[in-house]
């Protein structure tokens, strides 16, 4: 029997239901729906992402779903500005509660998402290639109105199509105060001056600059003269910290003025473009017993990194997650001076790429002392080998180890095993 085949989603629905997660693989049947959604008055998150419903359903939804807090359609390319448009049109409390709308569909253009914007005040997060658009002209128009009105978003991505023109991000922060999380594909047109208006942002914990640029670094924006005198204000609130746009960074300013970090993401270091003091540099460096980032959980970096610097990064205590790449001071000796300081007690995913010197021998403690890895990705690391990889997995085997290892040669050898 094939169990697609004889699903019926009306077994699942009860009263008392608030979340509900349809399959990708349903066919969606509009008099199905029809049938069970009355019953739904209390479901606050629906999941129907990449699934084939079509404008009717969004139609049953503004009806019926009063108390909906989360809808993600996010791949239903049968869905258009007009389910949109049903959505809004149906005279129920969903304006009020529904505060993230995922509606990354080929079909629903910058009109679907406007109308949305215009007509759901509550609104925090819209997932769309259109919404930074959006914004800004919601927000030009907000800002003549009296009195003035703000938005509930707390999520802002700015993708790299499209054209940007100076002045924007501030217009769309003015509009949005209460942004948590931001994330930027740099392109032609931002300015560090752009960048200033973020100082405003007491509440942001996410901030990401990506490159949009594959393999390239753009010179848009800089890193001190840009983003450091943004971390000077607002630095002591983020949590999270992508900068992989910037070709270099100045890790000792990202210590000062972020030690609240759980997730940092780098290329290269560079001191030169510190804004600190060289006095204040050193006082960080020789400052006995200090932990750089005592809540890091996620670290990624590498490239040009003095030894001292990622012994210091590698030292923080909550480290769940690293990535290096290109890291020429992760060695042997390096790893087990590392594992000889007690630190990477709570290691989980080590992803290596191209770390050229480093071999089995260093990486044995790591990989087979105590299981407290889960997964290991070695990348065209020259020293380490296919043969490595299965002497690990016949280990974890005989001592019934979860272990998942992903290996890529410079050959064609790709190895992926499980225990």
């Amino acid at each position: 029997m094939n169990t697609m085949e004889h699903f019926n989603i009306g077994d699942l629905i009860t009263a008392e239901l608030h979340k509900l997660i349809v399959p990708t693989w349903y066919r969606y049947n509009y008099d199905q729906f029809l049938n069970f959604f009355p019953k739904l008055e209390k479901l606050q998150a629906l999941v129907l992402c990449h699934s084939n419903i079509d404008n009717s359903c969004l139609k049953i939804l503004g009806t019926w779903c009063k108390n909906l807090r989360i809808l993600d359609v996010n791949g239903c390319n049968r869905l258009t500005d007009t389910g949109i448009e049903w959505l809004i049109r149906k005279p129920t409390e969903l304006s009020k509660t529904l505060e993230e709308l995922l509606v990354n569909c080929a079909a629903v253009t910058k009109r679907g998402i406007k109308m949305a914007v215009e007509n759901f005040p509550a609104l925090k997060v819209v997932a769309n290639g259109s919404t930074f658009d959006v914004l800004v002209e919601v927000a030009q128009s907000a800002a003549q109105a009296q009195p003035h009105k703000n938005s509930s978003f707390t999520r802002l991505v700015i993708r790299s199509a499209g054209v940007y023109t100076s002045g924007q991000l501030g217009s769309v922060v003015r509009y949005c105060p209460s942004l948590f999380e931001i994330i930027i594909e740099v392109k032609v047109g931002f300015t560090d001056t752009d960048l200033f208006c973020l100082t405003s942002l007491k509440n942001l914990q996410i901030l990401k600059l990506l490159n949009h640029r594959r393999n390239s670094y753009g010179e848009e924006i800089t890193f001190d003269k840009g983003l450091a005198p943004v971390l000077k204000v607002i630095g002591g609130s983020l949590k999270v910290l992508n900068l992989s746009y910037f070709e270099f960074v100045d890790i000792w300013t990202i210590v000062k003025f972020c030690p609240n970090l759980m997730a940092l993401a780098f290329e290269n270091q560079c001191q030169s473009l510190s804004v600190l003091s060289e006095k204040e540099v050193i006082e960080l460096r020789n400052e006995k017993g200090r932990v750089y980032f005592k809540d890091l959980k996620l670290l990624g970096c590498g490239c040009n990194l003095s030894n001292d610097i990622l012994f210091d990064l590698l030292s923080c205590p909550l480290l769940e997650n690293v990535d290096l790449v290109f890291c020429d001071a992760l060695t042997d000796d390096f790893l087990q001076k590392v594992m000889a300081n007690g630190f990477l007690k709570n290691l989980q995913l080590l992803r290596l790429q191209s770390c050229h010197l480093v071999t089995k021998q260093g990486l044995d403690e790591l990989a087979i002392k105590d299981n407290i890895l889960k997964k290991i990705r070695i990348y065209f690391c020259e020293k380490l080998t296919g043969d490595n990889v299965f002497e690990w997995h016949k280990i974890a085997c005989d001592k019934n180890w979860e272990l998942h290892i992903d290996f890529k040669s410079f050959g064609t050898e790709h190895i992926t095993i499980e225990v």
